[in-house]
């Protein structure tokens, strides 16, 4: 018997508590999603249909992911190579939520008044430690599995080579997992234009300061994801050319943003689009007018140019390693 692929302790609880954790989300969204579906009485307030429609389809899509990430547990149990990069994806997606998170929380401010009139004023801090706790336990759990499934010891339970191996035969390359992930973030990118079709307002699509018009607007938002969706695919095929679309594309749109925010107009579109989309979704004035957001813009520019940042800083850091594993894929080919 091959004791190093003998199943640790700890990948043990960490598939227990992805089935537990992935089926408590089953439920928990399946009575959302089944609860919405059954007629409301007529004391509930009306809901708008687009909002209707985009938490019927966000509910079922947690319940897809649900079930992904039970199978994911299930194949942890059974020390299966690709639930190792799932739980690894599972982490860094986690992670990337809870910091996220947790700067929104930080940043954003709550207002002195309270939104009922039986609400004691210190409920609003009340609010942001449970956010905090929210998002940290995410966080906490990300960086856990991160470092859990990178150890070595880790790696061959997951990998070790059960059967000899000619030396002289050649191994396929493979694709840096970071790489791998950012490929399937652009290719399911493209699940983005299936909600543009339900959309009742127009979102605003800025191209170095300018706000498109509809059409134009609409064709450069397809053609973008178009590219990202061909970029991903070509790195996951090691194709090198993809590797500089994807350079490309990221500095461009990075380039676009800083010109946009510092563009004189940048607020009073903003400004526009929010009252739009607050008429069209009948969102109460007190709570959801442009002024209570405004102060919100800079700092989630701030987030974007991090997140962008940190994409440009992995493609760079990742780049001799995808180039020469696209090397030894076109040789072998």
């Amino acid at each position: 018997m091959d004791y190093s692929r003998r199943r640790s302790a700890a990948v043990t609880v960490v598939a227990v508590l992805a089935i537990l954790g992935s089926l408590f989300l089953l439920l928990c969204c399946a009575v959302v999603f089944f609860g919405m579906l059954v007629k409301l009485p007529s004391t509930t307030p009306e809901v708008p249909p687009f909002m209707r429609i985009a938490l019927l389809a966000t509910e079922g899509l947690m319940m897809c992911l649900s079930l992904f990430g039970m199978a994911t547990g299930i194949g942890l149990f059974y020390l299966r190579h690709w639930a190792r990069i799932s739980i690894l994806i599972w982490g860094g997606v986690s992670v990337f939520v809870g910091l996220m998170g947790i700067s929104i929380v930080f940043l954003m401010s709550f207002s002195p008044t309270p939104p009922a009139p039986d609400w004691p004023p210190e409920g609003m801090q009340a609010v942001r430690w449970i956010l905090l706790i929210v998002y940290g336990v995410p966080l906490l759990i990300g960086i856990w599995w991160l470092v859990l499934f990178n150890r070595q010891t880790v790696k061959t339970q997951f990998g070790g080579p059960t059967v000899a191996v000619a030396v002289d035969l050649p191994q396929k390359p493979a694709c840096p997992l970071a790489i791998s992930v950012l490929a399937w973030f652009y290719i399911t990118s493209m699940l983005n234009l299936l909600f543009l079709p339900f959309l009742p307002f127009r979102v605003p699509i800025f191209v170095f300061g300018r706000v498109l018009p509809g059409s134009a607007g609409l064709t450069v938002l397809i053609l973008s994801c178009l590219a990202f969706f061909l970029a991903g695919i070509g790195l996951l095929k090691l194709k090198p050319w993809s590797y500089s679309l994807t350079l490309g594309l990221q500095l461009f749109w990075l380039a676009s943003t800083v010109v946009t925010v510092l563009s004189p107009n940048y607020n009073s579109a903003m400004d526009s689009f929010m009252k739009e989309m607050q008429a069209t979704l009948h969102l109460p004035e007190t709570q959801f007018s442009p002024a209570n957001f405004s102060h919100h813009y800079g700092w989630t520019v701030v987030l974007a140019f991090l997140f962008a940042g940190a994409i440009l800083g992995l493609l760079v850091y990742y780049r001799p390693r995808f180039l020469e594993a696209a090397s030894r894929a076109a040789s072998l080919s």
